[in-house]
């Protein structure tokens, strides 16, 4: 019934018109700095709808059952999706060759899922279910680290499981060796790059309405160790990277444990021509210049408070 309903011409019809006004967002930046990682994920989602949707447009003039059809309409998307990559990447968008394995990945959803059933087909709805796998573990990914980042907010990480880890970059790892709260610590290794140093870059909620943000740093050496924290919010993301419209402030690290404490007023009020946006943090940034060896840090129950 389903199958017979999507292969009607009002059906194709719909889906023509639908096509027609989703294929100008190819070229039209996604939510970019505004988005959380699952509405990037989700959007993404688009290039497989738009092609399986191709095929239900078509299917009432073209029979993909037959091998060629399929074939020629495969090497169609594979030619027209790479050229859409090709422009994006001249207006103002990356071009990313994941997307055309998404466009891709939509077609052949598109052309075996509605077939009528066979040994053949099903081998090809197998695979299509293969090469769905990797969006739909992105897009698991991302919505299980916001759900994980919305439960235990206020507190920004705690690094007690791997997922803790997502979003953040640098030589980094967790550590059950030292840790000031629960089990587990991210141990970062900082070389003697120009600007060696770990990264956030995925706040969910609003920093508004709290009064500072703290966060425990360990220090193993016998030495002080200067680091600098940086705040960026999505306006500075968007901006030219000034250095005087975001958040940076002067680290000293005694040995062992050492309490951080930042007023929130003092990040809101660190751009030098407006307030940060506390409702759109984007990511923090903690880092050293030129150490003259490698040096690590523990980090631990950052929070607000």
């Amino acid at each position: 019934m389903l199958l017979s309903l999507l292969k009607s011409r009002l059906v194709s019809r719909l889906a023509c018109l639908l096509l027609l006004i989703a294929f100008p967002f190819f070229f039209v930046k996604d939510p970019g700095p505004h988005s959380t990682p699952l509405v990037s994920a989700l959007w993404d989602c688009g290039h497989l709808l738009f092609f399986a949707g191709l095929v239900i447009a078509l299917q009432t003039r073209v029979d993909f059952s037959k091998p060629r059809a399929a074939v020629m309409f495969l090497t169609g998307v594979f030619i027209g999706g790479g050229l859409i990559e090709i422009i994006q990447a001249h207006t103002g968008r990356d071009g990313n060759w994941q997307d055309l394995l998404r466009d891709l990945t939509g077609a052949w959803v598109g052309l075996f899922w509605l077939q009528k059933a066979n040994a053949r087909v099903w081998l090809g709805r197998v695979m299509a279910i293969i090469f769905l796998l990797p969006t739909i573990f992105t897009v698991y990914t991302a919505t299980y680290t916001q759900y994980e980042a919305e439960k235990i907010f206020p507190q920004l990480a705690n690094f007690e499981t791997d997922v803790d880890l997502h979003g953040i970059k640098g030589n980094i790892q967790r550590s059950n060796t030292l840790h000031s709260l629960d089990q587990y610590s991210l141990k970062v290794h900082l070389n003697t790059e120009p600007y060696a140093q770990v990264s956030f870059n995925e706040f969910f909620n609003s920093w508004q309405g709290y009064g500072n943000l703290l966060m425990d740093i360990y220090n193993p050496d016998s030495q002080v160790l200067d680091l600098v924290i940086r705040i960026d919010d999505v306006e500075h993301e968007l901006g030219d990277n000034a250095h005087n419209d975001r958040f940076n402030k002067a680290l000293h690290l005694e040995p062992g444990w050492n309490k951080i404490k930042i007023p929130i007023s003092e990040i809101q009020h660190a751009p030098a021509t407006r307030l940060l946006n506390l409702d759109e943090i984007k990511s923090m940034v903690i880092f050293a210049r030129q150490l003259p060896q490698d040096r690590d840090i523990y980090l631990d129950n950052i929070r607000l408070q």
